[in-house]
């Protein structure tokens, strides 16, 4: 192996670059040998995943994007303790972004968990534990911006979630 060809294991990846805002990684599936890309934003110091479905944007668009700003901040979070993937762009399930991002809460907005390959069903705003993990659902984040019941409702979960309210 020359130096210009060094690879490095996952474990490896996570500890030396902690900091990365954008991370394009392999992960695949059960005993096949593709690899699948995940663009990320975030740092996921606290293994939270943050899973959206927006067709047009690379991650969220800007009123989106400040929203969820504005919701992190609300719960004691900063990026650096979550990571953001826009579900459209990766072909990834559930399982195996769990896996790559070691996440214990998984925030699906636009998404239902059977698209994600989830073996259980659950209505927005409920929080479900499966594999020692919290899973929420709720509508896309585009909904947010002009509905205040469904930021009640949006709050009201994330208050159990992340402030022990």
């Amino acid at each position: 192996m020359s130096i210009d060809n060094i690879q490095l294991s996952k474990t490896a990846r996570r500890i030396l670059f902690t900091k990365t805002l954008i991370e394009a990684t392999e992960a695949g599936k059960s005993g096949n040998k593709s690899e699948i890309t995940i663009n990320c934003l975030g740092g996921n110091e606290k293994s939270i995943l943050f899973l959206v479905k927006d067709p047009q944007n690379k991650f969220l668009g800007d009123e989106e994007m400040n929203l969820l700003s504005n919701l992190i901040t609300a719960c004691e979070l900063t990026m650096a303790d979550i990571v953001l993937v826009n579900n459209t762009h990766t072909a990834a399930t559930c399982q195996q972004l769990s896996d790559h991002f070691h996440s214990k809460k998984i925030l699906m907005f636009g998404l239902n968990t059977s698209e994600m390959e989830l073996p259980f069903s659950i209505p927005h705003f409920q929080i479900q534990t499966f594999n020692q993990q919290l899973y929420m659902t709720a509508p896309p984040l585009n909904q947010f911006l002009t509905n205040k019941d469904l930021k009640k409702e949006l709050w009201l979960c994330l208050q159990k979630l992340f402030l022990n309210k």
